[in-house]
């Protein structure tokens, strides 16, 4: 092999492992920044599971810089910056998480590990599987990253780091403040909060006198009379209904879900998965939005509701109760489920009959905005995914120009210093 076509073949490698390994970190970042809260419900599982107990701000912080780290060195990697730099963060971080992924693999104290937030969610043998692939592709780009040349100057790789950086943390700020930008869970905008099962394809499976069985349809049925057939079971399609239902109960204790949910044609439902967490000078703006849907004539089918974690105590929830001075009904549901429709410590979800228009938290609005004489609930939507890509735009756009002024400053420089040394040359 001459040379050139080792290098070539040098090259071609180091730019693959490192749209590879930066793609896991950039994707893995940004799943987490995106959803902040989902990753810091994650590392408490964790938490729980080691019996350890952490206060909320340096969680929040540790959660907020691991995952803007990570997005950042995937940024790095990818693009060939910070050669050295890059690769040396990137290693040190896979090793504390290599033996921690063993670790949580061989114990299993939580069901997935999270790495991908809930964007992809895979089993903790697989994460560490994962992690031994990045960890050879990282020894091996110990030894040759920073060979090759990146896509942007020594002097233009501050100026992509910082957008990027400023980037990821507005993303960020955004989901933990309001919503999610991008909702990787089972309730996005313009989904139907209750998750109904498809009965349509309902099969009843019969056994003949041999012992073989067969399936039938509800209009389709065999006689048994004969004795030909026998009725074994029946076969329910499969759905992930169990997974995603939403079950509300009232103060008694029993299924209120079909009595509250879509029973008007407009509905505020507020979120509080933890009543001790929740802010009571929030509440404030809660009461005024009940106000303004039962006072308003542009909304005269709408309706107010709180749900909060059913497994609050009934001290904590009358403290509450009295505190909030609530005005309105309140459920029950179970915490999970809560946090799954929606992030925030007090959060609010607008439906329309039961298909979810807008979420966003509490505290993210704006008491003004419900005073002025025009207001409508549906002025309060955020359109994230529009937000998002808009953004995302804006910043591959700014990251181009930043590349292309680097390498234009560059050429200028070495043309400069080509021409005085070729003057210098002549006199």
């Amino acid at each position: 092999m001459t040379p050139e076509t080792r290098l070539r073949f040098t090259k071609t490698a180091v730019w693959i492992l490192r749209l590879a390994v930066g793609g896991i970190f950039i994707v893995s970042g940004a799943a987490k920044m995106i959803d902040l809260y989902g990753f810091i419900y994650k590392i408490n599982d964790y938490l729980a599971a080691w019996h350890l107990s952490v206060s909320k701000g340096p969680v929040v912080f540790t959660v907020a810089l691991l995952s803007a780290t990570e997005f950042l060195t995937g940024i790095t990697l990818a693009t060939g910056s910070m050669r050295r730099l890059s690769v040396w963060i990137a290693s040190a971080m896979m090793a504390f998480m290599l033996p921690l992924t063993l670790y949580v693999a061989i114990v299993d104290p939580v069901a997935d590990c999270g790495c991908f937030g809930d964007l992809w969610i895979i089993s903790n043998w697989a994460t560490f599987s994962k992690n031994i692939a990045i960890a050879a592709a990282l020894a091996a780009l110990l030894l040759y990253n920073r060979r090759i040349e990146g896509l942007f100057t020594p002097m233009s790789q501050w100026m992509q780091i910082t957008l990027a950086a400023g980037w990821i943390g507005w993303v960020g700020l955004v989901g933990y403040n309001e919503q999610p930008l991008l909702d990787f869970r089972p309730y996005p905008v313009g989904s139907p909060l209750l998750h109904e099962a498809d009965y349509s394809e309902i099969f009843y499976r019969y056994a003949a006198p041999d012992g073989t069985t067969a399936d039938f349809s509800a209009t389709e049925l065999p006689d048994e009379s004969d004795g030909q057939w026998t009725f074994v079971e029946r076969i329910d399609p499969i759905s992930d209904v169990a997974e995603s239902a939403f079950v509300v109960f009232d103060s008694d204790g029993y299924d209120a879900t079909y009595d509250l949910i879509g029973t008007t044609d407009r509905q505020l439902l507020m979120l509080v998965p933890d009543v001790k967490a929740a802010g009571i000078s929030e509440t404030y703006v809660a009461n005024e939005l009940a106000r303004h849907i039962s006072s308003h004539s542009d909304n005269p089918a709408a309706s107010f509701a709180a749900i909060v974690s059913a497994t609050t105590d009934q001290s904590a929830m009358s403290e509450w109760l009295d505190l909030a001075m609530a005005d309105y009904p309140v459920y029950t549901a179970e915490d999970t489920a809560i946090k799954t429709v929606a992030r925030g410590k007090m959060a609010l979800v607008f439906l329309r009959n039961d298909t979810i228009v807008w979420k966003r938290t509490l505290s993210s609005i704006n008491p003004d905005q419900i005073e002025a004489p025009d207001f409508t609930l549906e002025e309060l939507r955020t359109d994230g995914p529009e937000r998002f890509g808009h953004s995302l735009l804006i910043l591959l756009l700014a990251e181009l120009a930043v590349m292309l002024m680097g390498r234009g400053a560059t050429f200028s420089r070495l043309h400069f210093i080509r021409s005085r040394r070729k003057a210098r040359a002549n006199s």
